[in-house]
């Protein structure tokens, strides 16, 4: 597995694994409606190419196949973090997570801060996030819990 920078050409195939992760995997912690609010139709190429200026963004391949990314800011949120339901628990995410304390430290930022789906938790708090507190936000009128959490570096 290679973890590397963005690409420009890599924004379809991001916007595919994402619609397609949160419609398989989530889907067994969130109800339909709430799946298909969150990813029930592929993203405008547009949109979702708006959504990653400002933010470091890194992409995990697999036989030259991406099969997962992440993404954090400037202020070290963790905004996004999928991996392709076929490469599911085979390091990927953590692969990824690593990656992004790295860049963090190299850029002087001493917390990473995430808001965690329901099935995302687990994971982050293996990787040493702590649970800050529980929160439902409203996505176009439907409600979400999801988890703010939080890990200090260094």
């Amino acid at each position: 597995m290679n973890v590397r920078l963005y690409q420009a050409e890599d924004s379809a195939v991001l916007a595919r694994l994402f619609t397609e992760t949160a419609q398989t995997i989530n889907a067994a912690d969130y109800s339909p409606q709430q799946v298909e609010t969150w990813a029930g139709r592929p993203l405008e190429l547009e949109r979702w190419c708006r959504l990653l200026p400002g933010r470091v963004v890194f992409v995990a391949e697999h036989d030259s196949e991406i099969v997962g990314f992440t993404t954090i800011e400037p202020n070290g949120h963790l905004d996004q973090l999928y991996v392709h339901h076929r490469f599911q628990r085979q390091g990927i995410a953590s692969a990824l997570v690593r990656r992004i304390e790295e860049e963090a430290v190299s850029r002087g930022i001493d917390r990473i801060f995430t808001e965690a789906s329901i099935t995302a938790r687990p994971f982050f708090e293996h990787m040493g996030f702590r649970l800050i507190a529980p929160q439902t936000v409203a996505v176009a009128g439907t409600s979400f819990l999801n988890y703010r959490m939080e890990k200090f570096l260094g």
